[in-house]
């Protein structure tokens, strides 16, 4: 089947960041990317027909939406579930990259200018940033990237950090082979403090791991990795996209050229046993984000993010 991938998954229960229990379920996914997806929701009712003795749900993630649609709908083979809505942001590299930066306004462009000045001051005077793209490179740019990652708060609160296991080395290196990944360090002197890890795939370049080192933080390391990433990706002149993957934020929105409405949207086999779960999954939901909104409230959000993140 075209587009699709047979594979288990876990559909997490979190309260904000953390994760209370995984579901884990043999699913359909779809491995469409979503700037190929119609917004159109109409031809999906058919899906069900997809389901197996061995499959319990299709995946489709980043579904492009013109408006939002409701969590729960029940059609007549399957219950549609949306987990998550949000706006994906990429860069698109059409032009180069003196154009790309005509998008930022004066006051952004001089913001930009003056964090590189000042770090590169911090660094004595030269900045120091790294490419990594061969075999033997992408060796020495998991170990460096991994000094970064153990002290982030991705690692450390969550467990997302960039991966350490066999099977993941082996795909960087296999996608090294095939000239179809990047990494990028950002030093202060010798000591790696930001990382950006980018699988590519039919043009595309993935922003799947990243993170910097928490003592750096008023630097703004992952600011300036990410102004000379995407400028050598430019330079390079052999890509379509820079996509920034699921999830908003800041940074994404700074630096990205384009973004469109999207849903996580699953199609579960009409069962008692999931319309529980899937109900439970809401409620977990509607009580975390309850949560968020009483602390954006008392003005304490950020202070309890930042305090939960130092901690962890």
């Amino acid at each position: 089947m075209e587009h699709w991938l047979e594979k288990p998954i876990h559909f997490n229960f979190r309260m904000g960041e953390l994760t209370l229990f995984a579901w884990q379920l043999p699913a359909l996914v779809s491995n469409q990317h979503f700037t190929e997806m119609s917004s159109d929701l109409a031809s999906l009712q058919s899906f069900p027909e997809y389901f197996s003795s061995t499959r319990e749900v299709l995946v489709i993630r980043s579904h492009p939406l013109e408006a939002r649609i409701p969590r729960f709908t029940v059609l007549s083979q399957a219950i549609r579930y949306v987990s998550s809505y949000y706006k994906r942001y990429w860069v698109d590299f059409n032009g180069d990259f003196d154009n790309y930066l005509k998008k930022f306004s004066t006051k952004s462009r001089n913001t930009l200018t003056r964090k590189i000045k000042k770090f590169t001051e911090f660094s004595g005077g030269e900045l120091s940033w790294r490419e990594f793209l061969h075999v033997d490179e992408m060796t020495e740019f998991h170990r460096l990237a991994l000094e970064v990652s153990v002290k982030t708060y991705q690692e450390r609160l969550l467990d997302c950090g960039l991966p350490t296991s066999k099977a993941f080395i082996d795909t960087m290196l296999a996608l090294a082979k095939q000239n179809r990944v990047r990494g990028y360090i950002l030093f202060h002197q010798s000591r790696p403090i930001a990382y950006i890890y980018c699988p590519i795939h039919d043009g595309i370049v993935f922003y799947e791991y990243v993170g910097h080192d928490p003592d750096f933080q008023r630097w703004s390391p992952g600011t300036i990795l990410q102004f000379f990433c995407l400028k050598s990706l430019f330079d390079a002149k052999k890509f379509r996209l820079f996509d920034f993957t699921e999830g908003e934020g800041a940074h994404k929105e700074f630096f990205s050229t384009h973004n469109k409405y999207c849903a996580d949207i699953y199609y579960f086999r009409r069962t008692w046993r999931n319309l529980a779960m899937l109900r439970l999954h809401a409620g977990v939901d509607v009580f975390s984000s309850g949560i968020v909104k009483i602390l954006e409230k008392l003005r304490l959000k950020a202070y309890i993010k930042k305090m939960v993140r130092s901690a962890a």
